[in-house]
This record gives structure tokens, C-alpha cells and sequence, in this order.
């Protein structure tokens, strides 16, 4: 332990970037020290995009190791760099003015408590992460509103202790624009949801006229799911223009009518996120400013084909989901009638792995314009490497 607390205090006092590596699962850290003793530390994190994430809380005794230098840090350092000279938007979060001779997550509760901020919280009992609100604070227990986005009448106030957790996330970007909202939510909302192909194309047109939000849970993708609203549908697919989870513009997606698994709408996440996205338009934060978020699609052109001969004339790079389940990074080097090559980058995002053939048919999602693709292709560029 005293050379993890060593490592903290090297880190803050040279002012280096730093992953945390915890002794339980595979999650990390990146960012910077804030301050600490030595049963706490406070890192202001950032993302894997280089931008700024708000701030994480942990205990000492769950810190692995702390890593100073890697190919990870540098990768994240040119990201910040960009997202610097651009000019970007971060969720920079408010300076800190805790007392470190006191204990750290009772001030941190506090705070939320009386700022009636969203946090994420780690409950070493039930062994997960909850989102919600303190809303009572005692000697030694708090009141805490756990919220289900997905179900708001899931919702639930429990008492915890102080030593309860060893994580709090807070102040983060989809953290902060929830705290915002929160109070605007609706509890009744009626869920409707698509399995069949022509429900399916029912939901989608609907959202195509009357710019709802859908939820779209795809076929070969076990990863993630699409937010958005449709932009483009015809018979070979449709495009959504994608809302990410803190309701900002999230580029957008290109996906296979054949590869879609379910729609849903009017669900209670689908209501949080258009609160969020509705509050950051009002804050002038709806898109980072070097994303287009306007464009249109005709749904009478071959929308597959035009995106990938984009990225592959500008060496723009898009993210592939194919039928087998797996998915690439990179841009096309030459399209064919039937199969096209492509040049992909590696597990580190560093290196470009050339040639590799893809069967246009096998292709059932095409990411593309959205701000992780962005600085990557920068930072690369940058290097010469694009």
C-alpha cells in the first residue's frame, strides 16, 4: 500500500496523466490526481476520447497499480491535445475544496446531497453500480434514491453507510446533464417495442415523421445500442442520426434492415434522453462543433455504398459490424461489386492492418461522423500514420 500511496503522490505532484488499476474486475481509471490521503483519492477522469469525464472517488485498498507511462496514456494525451486546439466541448467539473485531513466520501456525499447532483455509486453489498440522489445524510448512513433510467417506477430509496462503497463517479458529462433533468421526469410513460419486420418498419417510419427518439437493439451487435432518431429508411436499411447517453449528438449509424433485432419507443430512458438532449440544446452543447449534425440522406440512393466510398476517398474512418459478430475500425481501400478491402486498425489503435477483405454482404452496421472516430483519424493524421 505505501508504494500505490508513493505512486499518487509522484503523479500529483509531477502532474501526469495516469490509468488506476483496481483489484476487482477489469475496470480502470484514467485522468488525473486531484488530491488524496491515505484511505482516499480523487482523480478528475477523462475519457478514452481524451476529454474530460468529471471526477471518480476510490479507496486506496482497492488500487492494483498506477500507471504512469503507456502507449494507452500517450494515445490519450494526443486526444486531449486535439481536443484542446479544437476547440471541443469537456465536462470539466468544479473545483474541488475538500478537506484531506477529513474523510473524503462523506464531503463528497454531502455535496451531491446539497447540490442535488447524479452520482454513481459502488455498493460493496449488492456488488454493482447504482445511479441515483442522496437525499438524507445522518452520522454515519445516507438516504439514496436508486434510479432505474429504464424503469422509473424501479425506483428506490435505501439507506447505505458511509463505508458502504469504495467508488463514487460524480460530475461526470451524462452525470451532470441528468442532475439537470431529473426533476422534469415522467413516471407513466407506455413502452412499445417491435420484433416483427413489418412492426419493425412501422416504428421507424414513425420516427422518420414525427423525429422521435427509438431504441434499436441490433442482430450481431451484443455490444451497445442505437438512440437516435431515423433520418434515412428504405427498403435495404435505415440511418439513424445516434444521441449518446449525456443526450449530445453521437454521429451517426448505418444499419441493415435485416440486422435490426427489436425497436422500442416511448420508454423511460428514451424520455431521459430527450430531457438531456433538450437541455443541452439549450446550453449550446447539443454537437461538438467539428461534427456535422445536419446532414441528410436520400432514400433513394445506395446510402451503403455512398458511405463507405466516403471514408475510403477521404480516408475517413467508420466502424463496421459484420455478421459474424465482429467489427473494424478503419477506412475501405478499394470497393468492389461484391467485396471490398479494407485497411483496419489494431487492438492499440495505432497501427493499420492492410488488405483485408470484406464481403459487402457481410457488412450490417456502418458507424460513422461521430467524435471517438474523429480524434482517432486526427491523432493519426497528425502522425502521418492516415
Amino acid at each position: 500500500m505505501n508504494s500505490i500511496i508513493a505512486d499518487l503522490n509522484a503523479a500529483m505532484s509531477k502532474k501526469q496523466l495516469v490509468n488506476i488499476y483496481l483489484n476487482t474486475g477489469d475496470i480502470f481509471y484514467t485522468g488525473y490526481i486531484e488530491t488524496y490521503n491515505d484511505d482516499e483519492v480523487i482523480i478528475a477522469t477523462y475519457e478514452s476520447s481524451g476529454l474530460a469525464d468529471g471526477y471518480v472517488a476510490m479507496k486506496t485498498a482497492i488500487i492494483e497499480s498506477v500507471e504512469r507511462q503507456s502507449e494507452d496514456l500517450d494515445s490519450i494525451k494526443e486526444k486531449m491535445l486535439i481536443a484542446k486546439d479544437e476547440g471541443l466541448m469537456e465536462s470539466k467539473p468544479s473545483q474541488l475544496h475538500f478537506d484531506t485531513n477529513n474523510n473524503l466520501f462523506p464531503q463528497i456525499l454531502i455535496q451531491a446531497y446539497l447540490n442535488q447532483e447524479v452520482i454513481l455509486i459502488h455498493d460493496n453489498e449488492a456488488e454493482r453500480f447504482y445511479t441515483g440522489m442522496v437525499k438524507k445524510i445522518s452520522n454515519d448512513s445516507f438516504k439514496f434514491l436508486r434510479i432505474n433510467k429504464f424503469d422509473f417506477m424501479q425506483n428506490e430509496l435505501v439507506t447505505m453507510g458511509f463505508n458502504q462503497s469504495m467508488i463514487i463517479e460524480f460530475q461526470g458529462r451524462e452525470l451532470s446533464v441528468m442532475s439537470k433533468v431529473m426533476g422534469k421526469v415522467k413516471e407513466q410513460n407506455i413502452a412499445k417495442t417491435a420484433e416483427s419486420i413489418n412492426n419493425i418498419i412501422d416504428l421507424l417510419n414513425d420516427s422518420f415523421h414525427h423525429h422521435n427518439l427509438v431504441e434499436v437493439r441490433c442482430r450481431y451487435n451484443d455490444h451497445f445500442f442505437y438512440v437516435g432518431e431515423v433520418i434515412m429508411l428504405n427498403d435495404s436499411g435505415a440511418i439513424l442520426k445516434v444521441v449518446d447517453m449525456s443526450g449530445q449528438f453521437g454521429g451517426y449509424v448505418f444499419i441493415r434492415m435485416n440486422g435490426i433485432q427489436r425497436v422500442t419507443v416511448g420508454n423511460d430512458y428514451l424520455e431521459l434522453v430527450q430531457l438531456m438532449k433538450d437541455q443541452n440544446i439549450a446550453d449550446h452543447n447539443a454537437s461538438q462543433p467539428v461534427l456535422n449534425d445536419s446532414r441528410e440522406f436520400d432514400s433513394t440512393e445506395d446510402n451503403l455504398n455512398a458511405i463507405l466510398t466516403q471514408s475510403m476517398n477521404k480516408h475517413q474512418l467508420i466502424r463496421l459490424q459484420l455478421k459474424s459478430g465482429s467489427n473494424f475500425l478503419g477506412y475501405p481501400e478499394k470497393i468492389g461489386p461484391e467485396s471490398m478491402k479494407f485497411s483496419l486498425l489494431d487492438e492499440t489503435v495505432n497501427f493499420f492492418i492492410y488488405g483485408q477483405k470484406i464481403p459487402l454482404n457481410d457488412i450490417v452496421e456502418v458507424g460513422f461522423e461521430y467524435i471517438y472516430a474523429y480524434l482517432d483519424e486526427q491523432r493519426l493524421r497528425r502522425k502521418g500514420d492516415m
